[in-house]
């Protein structure tokens, strides 16, 4: 945080009209729009540099709670800077730069001769978000567009990249994608946009510095709120895939250089992983669950990137066709070929998975599901010509012998794409500091992207949440030699 603090002088000094606070009108608009009062807040009001500073305290919360489920309080901003019920139909999600501190640029919206304002404020230190105008009012963060756009500020200076954080991204991605779902937008660049991207606006907020491949990957990874998705697959078919030059598996798609020892895995090429599950390619890295005995399985499942690895099987190869699923004793489900199921509407709370399949052992998993973001899954059901044909419950291997002992029960995960909670069971589930990596839902891989002008279409898909592993543990036949 002292870094984050220490950046926030120099920044103020080299700060452009880029704040995605504030707002202007005149060139551009209609004649409509100009008899709206409200047009004419728009990007020319400038946050004062002292709330650009740190060392604002943080003020008392509203009474209301915030809409959104993951933001840590509501603040309203001050009734003269936003219209109340003045939203009429949300076609953006907008990307804002703050150029300036969190906890300024929330004072500054509790200021009356702000003329500025957002739906929601987002910390770069961990991903806080706090809610500052209801999603029916209208914030007053990009002048004629205001009566159609959801604004979510971001802390930092578009001239600085190091403010654009993990965790603002991750977090972030949560918030657009929650905000997607709920208002019925695609997830693509055409609704999810830059301040910049809007008619007649003077910033150029996030900035050049906004990664918007990495941002949209992670937004169409999260599984959304009450979703239960996953595969069911057979261990022992595990793919064996093999490195084909000297790489490192990571636990989020940040770059491995960020990230401690025990959020990656080195593997020298030539090496071979044992492969249970593979998700679609995601900027270039596809999410891998990895076998018990597999070579950087301490990571649960974690990203590998593709033009490092030769050999991965497709879905069908690894799934366990025409396998049932149930939830909480309900009706089940049949997968098809690719071993794929979903349940929508899932409340919060624990419930329980059972999964079968003719030749294969019964099991069944607890699943904590929070709620939002939704959880994903991969179903182990082990073959019983593999071992124990007698069925029974489903055992985790503890990596110290052949047998599959009782079943602990594994903690669930969310989808969340901040990679805090969620992820497959360490080896050493006693091992609190096994980082887990991010969920992420991986559908419309092909819409949207970073590289466009204007609002045309472009592409991209993630982080935050994780792949839950939820189901038996077993050892595969052929030891595979784990590197050094």
């Amino acid at each position: 945080m002292a870094r984050i603090r220490s950046r926030f002088r120099r920044a103020a000094t080299l700060a452009v009209p880029a704040l995605c606070l504030l707002v202007s009108a005149e060139a551009g608009a209609a004649p409509d729009e100009l008899l709206d009062p409200d047009a004419a807040h728009e990007d020319h009001h400038h946050m004062p540099p002292a709330y650009a500073e740190p060392g604002w305290s943080m003020p008392p919360v509203s009474f209301a709670e915030p809409e959104y489920p993951l933001a840590a309080q509501f603040v309203e901003a001050d009734s003269s800077n936003f219209t109340a019920g003045g939203i009429t139909e949300v076609q953006y999600v907008v990307v804002h730069t703050m150029q300036g501190s969190y906890e300024g640029s929330i004072n500054w919206f509790l200021n009356p001769s702000s003329d500025v304002s957002a739906h929601f404020c987002m910390r770069a230190e961990d991903g806080e978000i706090t809610q500052m105008v209801n999603l029916d009012d209208r914030a007053w963060h990009v002048g004629n567009s205001n009566s159609y756009a959801i604004g979510i500020e971001h802390e930092g200076f578009v001239d600085d990249a190091s403010w654009y954080t993990w965790a603002a991204y991750s977090h972030s991605a949560q918030l657009a994608r929650w905000l997607c779902d709920r208002f019925g937008l695609p997830l693509d660049r055409d609704h999810i946009v830059g301040h910049v991207e809007l008619p007649a606006q003077t910033h150029t907020d996030p900035g050049p510095n906004w990664d918007w491949d990495l941002y949209m990957a992670l937004v169409r990874d999260v599984v959304g709120e009450g979703v239960v998705e996953g595969v069911v697959v057979d261990p022992d078919r595990a793919c064996a895939v093999t490195a084909t030059a000297d790489t490192v598996l990571t636990t989020t798609l940040e770059d491995p250089a960020a990230l401690g020892d025990g959020s990656k895995c080195v593997v020298p090429a030539g090496t071979e992983l044992a492969v249970l599950h593979a998700g679609a390619d995601m900027i270039g890295k596809r999410r891998v669950v990895l076998a018990d005995d597999s070579p950087c399985a301490e990571l649960g499942d974690a990203f590998a990137t593709i033009t490092h690895f030769d050999g991965f099987c497709s879905l069908d190869e690894l799934a366990v066709t025409g396998a049932s699923v149930a939830l909480d004793g309900g009706a089940p489900i049949v997968v098809g070929a690719d071993g794929a199921f979903a349940w929508t509407g899932v409340g919060a709370g624990a419930h329980t998975i059972d999964g079968s399949a003719l030749g294969f052992r019964s099991v069944s998993v607890p699943l904590d599901h929070g709620g939002y973001p939704g959880a994903r899954l991969v179903v182990r059901l082990p073959s019983t010509a593999a071992g124990d044909s007698t069925g029974g419950d489903a055992g985790l291997d503890t990596g110290d012998g052949d047998s599959d002992p009782p079943a602990d029960p594994t903690t669930a995960g969310d989808g969340d794409d901040g990679g805090e909670t969620g992820g497959s069971a360490p080896n050493d589930p006693e091992d609190d500091e096994w980082p887990l990596p991010a969920t992420f839902g991986e559908t419309e891989e092909s819409a949207g992207c970073g590289c466009r002008e204007g609002l045309g279409s472009s592409a991209m898909g993630l982080p935050l949440g994780a792949l839950l592993l939820l189901a038996t543990r077993r050892r595969r036949a052929t030891a595979l030699r784990r590197p050094r």
